[in-house]
């Protein structure tokens, strides 16, 4: 893994960040995926809802692995880890040890992208997959390579929309933008590859005006000079994630001059939240079936 390089050439690097930059240029400068350097990043991301995961076959070692898992049948709130796998799937949905995983689902309406991973805990322990079926997803904070693989496979095999919700800041929306397109610094690896036209669900800057005067001023952060870099890397007409009313929204933070977590909405009770994310993904389907 990345991880074991940064170890076995520690007095290298400064900290595990040094060392996946490096790894990055090394990937582009020859023109080849990380994966073909033989590296790969620990599991970081999580995935659970209505979605059956079936592997079929054996690895090398002759275990077979054969079985499927249920996705709304959680070990725990975590769900079920995103491992490498989702990297190497081919064509037929063959991993390089020749296992063969297929995805299913009976009723999923949606996938459900989630920046944060507190929040994906909180909506997955309320089993909101049970209240409007869906598939709920975190790459906790930007998301690895398996997580975006992961999100693309579910995307394509299941003809699923697939729905962010973020932080109401730049930061937040800059996270979902990578699920769109994963920019030039990861080289083969980037841009658009595992590709998604994810769309933004919130928390908007409309939403957050709306309910300003039921929310404390101490969720009001003023934002910062990275914020503002952000929003103008966001309003670049090179950068084709936002739409026309997305963008709207991102001036509006930045006339607001504020930034808002999503956490804020447990101010409004603790059923708030999953009450909200509900309707709104209802609203998203209907919007999305209708066109």
């Amino acid at each position: 893994t990345t991880r074991e390089v940064y170890y076995v050439f520690v007095t290298h690097f400064r900290n595990q960040r040094e060392c996946d930059d490096v790894i990055l240029d090394v990937a582009k400068i020859l023109g080849v995926t990380r994966r073909s350097l033989g590296l790969s990043a620990s599991p970081k991301g999580w995935f659970c809802g209505c979605v059956e995961i079936t592997r079929k076959g054996a690895l090398p070692s002759g275990k077979d692995v054969s079985g499927s898992i249920d996705g709304t049948a959680l070990p725990s709130i975590q769900g079920l880890p995103i491992t490498r796998e989702w990297t190497e799937r081919d064509e037929f949905g063959c991993t390089e040890d020749g296992v063969e995983i297929k995805v299913s689902s009976k009723n999923a309406k949606v996938i459900l992208v989630i920046e944060k991973e507190g929040v994906y805990n909180r909506l997955s322990e309320e089993r909101i997959f049970d209240r409007i079926p869906c598939i709920l997803v975190t790459g906790k904070g930007f998301p690895d390579l398996a997580t975006r693989a992961l999100v693309n496979a579910l995307h394509r095999e299941l003809e699923l929309p697939v729905i962010g919700l973020c932080d109401c800041n730049p930061y937040g929306v800059s996270v979902l933008a990578v699920y769109h397109c994963a920019g030039d610094r990861m080289g083969i690896d980037g841009r658009m590859r595992y590709s998604v036209p994810i769309q933004w669900l919130g928390l908007r800057p409309s939403e957050v005006a709306r309910l300003k005067d039921d929310m404390p001023d101490t969720v009001f952060q003023k934002l910062t000079d990275l914020d503002n870099k952000r929003i103008t890397s966001l309003l670049d007409p090179e950068n084709a994630f936002l739409t026309e009313e997305d963008e709207d929204e991102v001036r509006e933070m930045e006339e607001a001059g504020y930034k808002v977590e999503l956490e804020a909405l447990y101010w409004l009770g603790p059923d708030y939240m999953g009450n909200w994310v509900v309707e709104m993904l209802k609203d998203a389907h209907e919007r999305t079936f209708v066109e």
